[in-house]
């Protein structure tokens, strides 16, 4: 319907609304990250939205991750090409989400200018009980920082897997294991008391 375009502005300006008063109220450079939809990077205007949001919330472009899945860039069209080199050059953080689920991810790595790579949950989850897994994670999070590349693992859920991506030099875990999603009040109370 075409609807994801608005909806995925009115996230825009709520995610960077909050993270301004997240860092105000902590005085911590947080970077957040959000999702954007294949229709977005359709929209003609999403470089000059991003830009103005960032502008109108008083954030930093640096504070800015775009997570953009492997469906995103398998469209092929120059536009998305356009888009991604115009949101690196604001300085906003590239994100690639859900790897491992697409078909082409390493020529995609080579050839967009990536700052994240997020692993699949649906690798994550059997790391602690299938060794095929395990050794795919273990040679993605190798692979990724050879290319320079932070990884993050989705969908944690148990301490045995905060260890195991521990001792693989994972770099950041997300996932049930530290909070189910929460409310934004929550979320700055949530941080200010948790303890790394």
């Amino acid at each position: 319907t075409g609807l994801i375009v608005p909806i995925g502005n009115f996230v825009v300006k709520e995610a960077l609304s909050f993270l301004n008063k997240w860092q105000n109220t902590q005085q911590i450079k947080y970077r957040m990250a959000i999702n954007l939809s294949p229709r977005q990077f359709r929209d003609s205007k999403l470089i000059n939205f991003i830009k103005n949001s960032l502008n109108n919330a008083n954030v930093s472009p640096e504070s800015l991750e775009l997570e953009i899945t492997e469906g995103v860039l398998m469209i092929g069209q120059s536009y998305i090409d356009d888009a991604l080199v115009n949101l690196n050059k604001l300085g906003i953080k590239l994100s690639m989400d859900d790897f491992g689920t697409g078909y082409s991810s390493l020529s995609y790595l080579r050839r967009y200018a990536f700052d994240v790579l997020k692993v699949d949950r649906s690798f994550i989850d059997g790391i602690t009980r299938n060794k095929a897994d395990l050794d795919l994670v273990k040679a993605t999070i190798s692979m990724a920082h050879s290319l320079g590349l932070t990884v993050v693992a989705e969908g944690v859920e148990t301490k045995e897997q905060v260890e195991l991506l521990s001792s693989l030099q994972c770099d950041y875990l997300q996932g049930y294991y530290f909070s189910r999603p929460i409310q934004t009040e929550q979320l700055i109370e949530y941080s200010t008391n948790y303890e790394q």
